[in-house]
């Protein structure tokens, strides 16, 4: 069974992110001051603003997903400090939403004075869950050039919910290796992998399509299709001298089985790759996707939790 990570574990918004990596920063491998928060500058607004022991300015985006904008964003920043001098940042700190004095809360940090001359230019951090692609390869070119710039997608342990930083889009391989990509959760052979979920429905269920498949499902065992069901249940509806019996349609018949099975827990509707034989396949979807559109149902192991 596929484990989800507990929602509390989660980060819903940047600013979460930014809640707990304000204090955290040691976690890119840097000693960094943290000296602004959502700090304004040049009509710019920045998620985290650092400096370190030499007076090197770090401008931190954070992200829950870094998508094609992020560069231009971030040039942007690191722009708005071109030329800045050192009473200007200590002003601009003072007057953040942190309101540090920034001299005295270096002197206390690092244990000497800040330097008479902050570096023109940042470096800059962006961390996020995943980074697309365009942006990975944006990266790449600003190393290439010598830019001063790191890259991380943040994971979070799903028992724990302990974080970590993972390095990404340090090299040419390291973005063909696809670290800037969230890692999604692998299932192991016989696991199904759950799609997002619908609200319940509530379908009546005929009488005689419940007998139906309560004096049949015995012969499904542990997998089949729904065409295959359809099938029988036309033959048994045709064999029965009953004339109040009538034949569903497919779609609404297969309202009706979904139900039934949701009801007892026993079945769980999959969908399999229309190439697929009526052995059990390795990794059958409970939601349909590209390649896998045909429905079919599938027997949960004895004492399994079906909730996934």
């Amino acid at each position: 069974m596929v484990k989800r990570v507990p929602a509390r574990f989660r980060f819903r918004s940047e600013k979460d992110l930014e809640d707990y990596l304000e204090t955290r920063l040691w976690h890119t491998g840097e000693d960094l001051l943290v000296i602004g928060r959502q700090l304004k500058i040049a009509r710019n607004e920045i998620d985290l603003l650092a400096i370190d022991s030499t007076g090197l300015i770090y401008v931190v985006e954070l992200k829950l997903h870094a998508s094609p904008s992020v560069i231009a964003q971030v040039l942007c920043y690191r722009r708005a400090f071109k030329g800045i001098s050192r009473e200007n940042l200590i002003r601009v700190v003072a007057n953040g939403k942190l309101q540090i004095d920034l001299e005295e809360a270096f002197q206390q940090r690092f244990g000497h004075p800040l330097p008479e001359n902050v570096q023109e230019l940042p470096a800059l951090i962006i961390i996020a869950e995943d980074i697309h692609r365009y942006p990975a390869y944006s990266i790449l070119g600003m190393l290439d050039s010598g830019e001063p710039v790191k890259a991380f997608r943040y994971e979070v342990e799903e028992l724990t919910g302990a974080v970590r930083l993972v390095p990404c889009c340090r090299s040419a391989r390291d973005v063909k290796e696809g670290t800037h990509i969230k890692k999604r959760p692998s299932a192991r052979p016989g696991d199904m992998i759950s799609g997002p979920r619908r609200p319940v429905r509530r379908v009546p269920i005929d009488e005689n399509v419940r007998r139906f498949w309560l004096t049949h499902a015995q012969d499904f065992k542990p997998f089949v299709t729904f065409k295959s069901v359809y099938e029988r249940y036309s033959d048994w509806v045709d064999a029965q001298a009953d004339d109040d019996i009538h034949l569903y349609q497919s779609g609404h018949f297969g309202s009706q089985l979904s139900a039934l099975t949701a009801e007892s827990g026993e079945w769980t509707r999959v969908y399999i790759a229309p190439q697929d034989t009526m052995a059990v396949p390795s990794s059958p979807r409970t939601y349909r996707a590209m390649g896998y559109t045909r429905a079919a149902y599938q027997l949960n192991p004895v004492g399994a939790d079906t909730e996934l």
